[in-house]
């Protein structure tokens, strides 16, 4: 079975290939924009299939984009939501779908709760991102 560190870590190093972004794997004190930040599992499920031959998980991968400019903010946004591209969330993180070998399969399942998100008292745009992990 993989470690949530090794799947967080493969979840943030398949983001690294979005230039313009800085990914943590982990939940920062402080961020800059654009930044992604792959969460806290949000779901556990044991046993996914038989004989404890896997476990599901679902990720979140917050990204948040700076408000100065709303037009420049949300065409920022509108780019790592699209399904396919090079600033695709989705397309970076089901680059390699075994997250360096700690999955046997990694999906971004739906993208959701777009809005003004406070991060340490700043307003960002930002989105949410669910990520299915079989391991």
């Amino acid at each position: 079975m993989a470690s949530l560190t090794n799947i967080r870590n493969g979840i943030g190093t398949n983001l690294g290939g979005i230039t313009s972004l800085i990914v943590y794997s982990f939940v920062p004190d402080f961020i800059e924009p654009p930044t992604a930040v792959v969460g806290v599992a949000s779901l556990v499920e044991y046993d996914a299939s038989m004989q404890r031959g896997a476990d599901r998980y679902e990720i979140p991968v917050f990204v948040y984009v700076s408000r100065v400019d709303a037009q420049d903010s949300q065409e920022t946004l509108d780019g790592y939501l699209a399904s396919t591209g090079s600033s695709s969330i989705k397309t970076n993180i089901e680059s390699d779908v075994t997250l360096g070998g700690s999955a046997d399969s990694t999906r971004v399942v739906e993208a959701k709760e777009v809005g003004v998100y406070n991060v340490n008292n700043v307003d960002y745009l930002g989105v949410e991102f669910t990520v299915e992990v079989i391991a």
